[in-house]
């Protein structure tokens, strides 16, 4: 192999690649990402057996040819470069980059043990904009369970239908859901894991406008202008969570969110370690207190508007700015919905994003 590319483009595709790297030790191929060069292009490739990446580098090819490298030291490496303009060549499982102010070798591997990653089969088919893909799965994301004590909650929940795809995302004890129109002609329900969903957020960040989605297998395949990744799915069923979202409420409350955000972030640094708030609304205006008997405690006020009875209730601030965090509008909705029932957030005039918190038992 020998090939002439862009740093600054190869930097690029090493951030994506290295973040799909497995640190498994008994197995020092999965910490390595394959290159190969060929047909005017570099492909990348890199996976931890759980998902996979390829992604595709134009470069000016001299001889074709491909190694498997460290992923850790060949990608500090080239953020280091002040050279815009790389040779990358390979003589017996050693990587040679050379460029005006740097000579270097890197050890490689054989690349025939590079594991071979699923290649897309006919599926189920749609394709979304990346900044919707990207937009529904950062509107639920955090509401997923951070360990697989219950497998299907440690994903996010898609549902395609017709004109509209729905992510959904519970720990149990708070649920988020994002609704995004699109046209698509597929009826999927899949569970996407917890790492998959965060690593899709970035890349669909920064790749292209449209995104083809494919589901095969129990596999996802997204695939973009210049990208492959590759993941298995959550084999179970999701609960259904429509049934825990409330369809009537007792009180309305709507604040300005930037001003809910500062207080609640200042009430929890005198929260307990349960992360408890204390939130009552009457006369509009929302009295929020914390209490802690190592730090001490705190009453703040902000002013809002009141439908109906006053409450009171507590809660999980983490969880509350978490949701506070998904809303897009100036104000948020807060929906009493009775003594033990879930708190519901809404954007201001908006129906796509609903966020339920379950309150803490006084």
């Amino acid at each position: 192999m020998n090939i002439i590319i862009s740093q600054s483009k190869l930097q690029t595709a090493l951030r994506f690649a290295e973040r799909v790297i497995s640190k498994n030790i008994s197995l020092p191929i999965l910490s390595t990402v394959l290159l190969k060069a060929k047909d005017g292009q570099l492909k990348l490739s890199a996976t931890n057996l759980e998902m996979g990446l390829n992604y595709w580098l134009g470069a000016k090819i001299d001889q074709a040819g491909e190694i498997a490298v460290p992923a850790r030291i060949f990608s500090e490496f080239i953020s280091q470069v002040g050279d815009e303009r790389l040779n990358l060549s390979v003589e017996k499982n050693i990587m040679h980059i050379n460029s005006d102010r740097y000579k270097t070798q890197i050890l490689g591997m054989e690349p025939k043990e590079f594991p071979l990653l699923p290649k897309i089969k006919s599926a189920s088919q749609f394709k979304i904009s990346a900044a919707d893909l990207k937009d529904g799965l950062l509107g639920v994301l955090d509401a997923t369970a951070p360990t697989e004590t219950r497998p299907e909650l440690n994903g996010v929940f898609m549902a395609l239908d017709k004109n509209k795809a729905a992510f959904a995302a519970t720990d149990s004890f708070r649920l988020a859901e994002k609704i995004i129109t699109l046209q698509a002609t597929a009826e999927i329900k899949i569970i996407i894991p917890r790492n998959t969903a965060a690593e899709l957020v970035r890349i669909a960040g920064e790749n292209g406008p449209e995104l083809t989605v494919n589901v095969a297998d129990n596999q996802l395949f997204v695939v973009g202008e210049s990208f492959e990744f590759i993941s298995r799915l959550i084999d179970g069923r999701y609960p259904d969570y429509k049934k825990i979202i409330p369809e009537k409420f007792i009180s309305l409350v709507k604040v300005n969110k930037a001003g809910l955000e500062r207080n609640i972030r200042t009430a929890g640094i005198f929260s307990s370690s349960i992360s408890d708030i204390k939130i009552k609304v009457e006369d509009n205006l929302m009295m929020i207190t914390a209490k802690n008997s190592d730090r001490g405690e705190i009453d703040a006020t902000v002013d809002c508007q009141l439908k109906n009875e006053p409450f009171e209730l507590s809660l999980n601030y983490r969880y509350l700015l978490d949701g506070l965090k998904t809303i897009s509008t100036e104000n948020a909705i807060i929906q009493f919905t009775g003594d033990g029932s879930p708190l519901v957030l809404k954007g201001d005039e908006r129906q796509d994003q609903t966020y339920l918190i379950m309150p803490l038992r006084n």
